[in-house]
C-alpha cells in the first residue's frame, strides 16, 4: 500500500545534500530542490506495489529518493523486465513530455521512497524559478540520453 509523507518528515530523514547527490536534482539550487518536495507528492511505496500500469493516462513524473522501481512492458501475453530504476533517476518523464499513455507497468522492487512530480509542479518551477529549471530540463534530458544510448547498446549486442 502506497502511503503519503510531507517534505517536513522527509527532510527529518534526510539531508538536502542526499538529494544533491541525485542525477534528477544535480546543480539545483537549496530553493528548487525544496520546492519540489513542497510542492510534489512524497510517496512510500511498499515491495509489489504498482507505481503506474501500462496505458494510464500521464500527468506526473517520478525522481526515486530512495529504492528501486522496476519498468516491466507486455509482451507476448506476459510482462518484459526492461530496466530499474534507482536513487536519483526519474521514472516516467519521457510519457509525460511526449503527451502519450504509459508505456508499461512500474513496480516497487523493494521498499521505495518517490517524488512524484505533477505536470502542474513542473510547469510552477519553470515559471517561479526559470534558471533552476533549465537546469531540471537538462538533467532530465541527460538521463534520457544514458538510457537511449543503453537501448542502442542492446540492440547492437542482439545482433
Amino acid at each position: 500500500m502506497i502511503t503519503s509523507l510531507s517534505a517536513q518528515e522527509l527532510l527529518q530523514l534526510y539531508s538536502t545534500d542526499y538529494f544533491k547527490n541525485a542525477s534528477t536534482f544535480g546543480a539545483l539550487s537549496d530553493d528548487a530542490l525544496l520546492f519540489l518536495l513542497d510542492k510534489s507528492d512524497i510517496l512510500l511505496a511498499q515491495t509489489g506495489d504498482r507505481i503506474f500500469s501500462f496505458g494510464d493516462p500521464v500527468d506526473c513524473f517520478y525522481v526515486v529518493l530512495d529504492g528501486r522501481v522496476g519498468f516491466y512492458k507486455p509482451c507476448r501475453g506476459g510482462r518484459t523486465h526492461i530496466r530499474d530504476y534507482e536513487f536519483g533517476m526519474e521514472v516516467g518523464f519521457m510519457a509525460m513530455i511526449g503527451l502519450h499513455d504509459r508505456a508499461g507497468d512500474g513496480d516497487a522492487e523493494e521498499l521505495t521512497l518517490l517524488l512524484r512530480v505533477s505536470t502542474a509542479v513542473f510547469s510552477e518551477i519553470q515559471q517561479k524559478l526559470p534558471n533552476d529549471f533549465g537546469i531540471l530540463l537538462l538533467n532530465l534530458a541527460r538521463e534520457m540520453a544514458r538510457r537511449l544510448r543503453d537501448a542502442d547498446n542492446r540492440l547492437a549486442d542482439v545482433e
